[in-house]
């Protein structure tokens, strides 16, 4: 598999035309590594299908979560459910709750 594109100096998955769209089935659970914290969410790279995907704050946990001091660590590893990509060549949107 290629080097992954989070490991590059000041890639960032948020700016348009970053990274391919990864298309995963609505439902599906994989595993992903959290690479990014931001006020709105985190971001994720799934290594088994080359790509990323990110996940809004209400989704990270059942539980209340109040900003990025309570997201899973950076590098760690995490179970992730498909919502599908969040529009037309946007990034997917996964959930870490009830995985």
């Amino acid at each position: 598999m290629a080097h992954p594109k989070h490991l590059e100096s000041g890639w960032d998955m948020h700016q348009a035309g970053s990274a391919e769209p990864a298309v995963l089935p609505r439902g599906e659970v994989v595993d992903a590594e959290v690479v990014c914290h931001h006020p709105f969410g985190l971001g994720l790279h799934l290594p088994a299908h080359g790509a990323y995907a990110h996940v809004n704050v209400p989704e990270i946990s059942a539980t209340v979560v109040r900003g990025p001091g309570d997201f899973p660590p950076i590098g760690s590893a995490v179970r992730a459910r498909s919502f599908g990509p969040s529009g037309e060549g946007r990034h997917l949107t996964m959930s870490l709750r009830e995985v």
